[in-house]
């Protein structure tokens, strides 16, 4: 199941040179006190830089790379209070040299942190400044009215538990920058949201804003108060501080900042007229030939990434940092003796194999195989369909899809025959005169009240509408009837998607609508025998959140074997947490429906979990799965929960001689030398990148009640990648993740409170277990 490889990785190790000894000295006061050890430090600071040269203070203790042979015995600094009594008289004593590596590592991370704020030549973006950017590099493309900035990303990751080094993660990053303030955006939409959450620079100083808000009822010539106490306007504050005059007829916009000092947040007011807009338009997003080109840039390859973070860490090694009173300039690490490996660290890891993709009539595709075409070999009669044939009805616009509805007519029947496809009787077809909501809901009324004429119940909708994908006008409209009216699942396919390659969009189209009916497009072969020889669920959770809408918590869970067929739920109010409990015992119930057993064991894949908030998921998320199954009075099911982690600035290179690039699709890294050891954690790459280099996600078991799963779970992960049926493929993540994602952001992107019927589907429909959002 697995194979042993070799890679490269974007760490580069830190160390002091054990050549180069860092010492540890104490002061010693009389009557010594916390408060006087600092008001010590605070005053024989002039004496400590003339006698050490370079020191730290850290916990009361003072660091420095040079020996002082005299502090041996003590040293005498001088009184604190300037009398020449011996009451409080400051004496330097060293401690000795310091061997303990936890304490070395504190140290290179000070260091660290001095030599990344004295990167002058960049811009420093965040709080934690761990992304840096050339601005003199900036590459121009004056088509997309816009240029980008190179820089880096550099993630100082501590020894953990001082038995290894630290280690500095070091990645590409770019900043696209649009020619175009913050005021321009806000006169041509005339819209105060438009703005809302968008990342904005302020062009007198180089520093980047999230928009809070923009508050309408403030001006320029507004007034507050200084940090002098004076009161004065923004207008006054900016020509005073940055030499730039604004126009008073603009609103201000709002945003906070962190203190770096006492970590307090406070609002600030930015002009627009100052503020330069970040980010791409979603105009640029769906033009092709503009990601094309600016992939150029923004996608290097394995060897460009090699090169930058060689190139940066080299910068680091030899940054000078000037004492502003004496204008005198010293390369801090070399001179503490701190190293940093230029090139690319080697990490063992391992490849799991991906096994066969099962297809209907006992057909079975290697995935490992170079010369398996899965977008034409899985155009075939697939794994399985519904036993029932379902009513279809078909809608589509008469004025302007008559003719791409004739085809797609067509190739639909085609299609059903090759695959051997008959879950759908003929379809009804009605066609709709005008793109207008009443227009759609008439002809949809009359289609029900047809079908309970004859005392059936219609199984499925299939509309061909004008416009583009997921932004068609009657999109919102036909979804909501769909699920509300009719308590089915649908499929919206916009009439430019079939303007071209119209046999081979539909083949893709039925595998879907298969996968909407509770049918199985594909299975993959090979499970660990651990989920094979017992009960198992597999769920998978996401929230949506966006700004201006309703949260939203997704629960997806199997219901059987193949790991196709999910029992999908979705909350839309109160704390999520609280939730849990109640969406997880209806998962349990559905698979006994299904199964006639509750699972013995059940994995959970929680998404969008950062590292902070993990103890947060413990302590209310898990209790509340437990409450569930003692309510349910189920003593024998086994629960593991795994955090993953799409956003992580780790990559990895193939290793030896050759050039390096991407690893295969089931590339699992779990060496110490890259992944914490506090909860089993791997690296996994399972998806295929075309262009640039390719991203792994961070998966964390931080519970697990069956001990030895660790294994069985990096295999099963990699397995799941492969049964996302809108794709013929493996994903970045683990389909139940991924279906959970997509349910709460179909629900979230078209739920509104106002609405009379409301944009959630019928427990019906819930009840169906079929993929209903996809």
């Amino acid at each position: 199941m697995f194979q042993n490889i070799q890679l490269k990785a974007n760490f580069h190790e830190m160390r002091l040179n054990p050549s180069r000894p860092v010492y540890q000295y104490k002061l010693e006061i009389t009557d010594s006190s916390p408060e006087k050890v600092s008001e010590a430090l605070k005053k024989f600071r002039p004496q400590l830089q003339t006698q050490l040269i370079l020191f730290m203070s850290l916990n009361q203790n003072i660091y420095s790379p040079k020996l002082i042979q005299e502090a041996d015995n003590g040293l005498v600094l001088g009184s604190l209070s300037g009398n020449d009594t011996n009451q409080d008289t400051a004496t330097l004593k060293l401690v000795g040299k310091i061997e303990n590596k936890a304490d070395l590592n504190i140290i290179i991370s000070r260091l660290f942190k001095q030599v990344i704020r004295s990167q002058l030549q960049m811009v420093s973006v965040g709080n934690k400044g761990q992304k840096l950017f050339w601005s003199s590099r900036a590459q121009q493309f004056k088509d997309q009215n816009l240029e980008i900035w190179p820089g880096v990303e550099c993630i100082f990751r501590p020894g953990e538990g001082g038995a290894q080094n630290p280690t500095l993660v070091i990645d590409c990053a770019f900043k696209m920058l649009r020619y175009r303030s913050a005021l321009e955006e806000l006169n041509q939409t005339r819209n105060p949201s438009c703005i809302q959450d968008q990342i904005v620079m302020t062009t007198y100083n180089k520093k980047f804003y999230k928009v809070e808000a923009v508050d309408v009822n403030l001006r320029p010539t507004s007034t507050f108060t200084n940090e002098k106490g004076e009161t004065i306007s923004f207008a006054q504050y900016y020509e005073q501080r940055y030499k730039v005059k604004v126009d008073g007829n603009q609103p201000l916009i709002r945003a906070t900042v962190r203190s770096k000092q006492d970590k307090t947040e406070k609002t600030i007011h930015l002009i627009p007229q100052l503020c330069q807009l970040t980010g791409l338009t979603d105009a640029i997003r769906n033009d092709f030939n503009a990601m094309k080109n600016l992939a150029v840039v923004t996608k290097p390859g394995a060897d460009q990434r090699m090169k930058m973070a060689q190139e940066f860490a080299n910068q680091l090694a030899n940054t000078e940092i000037i004492n502003k009173k004496s204008g005198t300039k010293r390369q801090i690490f070399k001179e503490w003796g701190v190293e940093i490996n230029p090139g690319s660290m080697d990490v063992p890891a391992r490849r799991i194999h991906p096994g066969n993709m099962l297809m209907g009539n006992g057909l079975k595709l290697d995935l490992s195989s170079p010369q398996t075409n899965l977008d034409r070999q899985t155009q075939t009669q697939m794994f399985s369909t519904p036993p029932q044939q379902l009513i279809l009805g078909i809608i589509y616009n008469k004025k302007t899809g008559q003719q791409t509805m004739d085809s797609l007519m067509q190739n639909f029947q085609a299609a059903c025959n090759d695959f051997k496809f008959q879950a759908f009787m003929a379809p009804k077809v009605f066609p709709i005169e005008q793109d207008r909501d009443e227009d759609l809901e008439r002809v949809l009324d009359g289609f029900q009240k047809q079908a309970e004429a004859n005392k059936a119940k219609v199984g499925f909708l299939l509309f061909l509408l004008p416009g583009q994908k997921k932004k068609a006008r009657l999109y919102k409209t036909a979804k909501k009837i769909s699920m509300q009216k009719f308590g089915c699942a649908s499929q919206v396919v916009v009439e430019k998607t079939l303007a071209k390659n119209t046999r081979s969009i539909v083949n893709k189209i039925l595998i879907q609508l298969n996968a909407k009916v509770g049918g199985t497009p594909w299975a993959i072969d090979s499970l660990p025998i651990t989920f094979q020889n017992q009960p198992t669920m597999i769920c998978g959770t996401d929230c949506f959140v966006k700004s201006g809408r309703k949260n939203q918590l997704a629960f997806c869970s199997t219901v059987d074997r193949n790991l196709s067929r999910y029992y999908s739920q979705v909350v839309t109010s109160g704390e999520f947490s609280q939730h849990l409990q109640q969406v997880f015992k209806a998962s349990l119930l559905a698979f006994k429906e299904q199964n006639g057993i509750f699972p013995k064991l059940v994995i959970i894949y929680r998404d969008g979990v950062g590292d902070g908030q993990q103890a947060v998921v413990l302590a209310n998320e898990l209790p509340q799965y437990k409450q569930a199954l003692e309510e349910l009075q189920i003593t024998d099911t086994k629960i593991s929960l795994v955090v993953c982690n799409k956003r992580v600035s780790a990559k990895f290179y193939t290793g030896g001689n050759a050039r390096p690039d991407n690893p295969q699709p089931g590339t699992c890294v779990d060496n110490p030398k890259v992944v914490e050891q506090s909860n089993p954690n791997f690296y996994l790459i399972s998806q295929i990148t075309r262009q640039g280099t390719v991203t792994p996600s961070l998966y964390k078991i931080i519970h697990s009640d069956q001990a030895g799963l660790d294994d069985d779970i990096k295999v099963l992960t990699f397995k799941l990648c492969w049964l996302f049926y809108n794709f013929t493929g493996s994903i970045k993540i683990p389909a139940p993740v991924r279906y959970a994602h997509c349910l709460c952001n179909f629900i979230g992107d078209n739920y509104d409170d106002r609405d009379q019927v409301k944009f959630l589907p019928l427990p019906d429909l819930v009840k169906q277990k079929v993929l209903f959002y996809i």
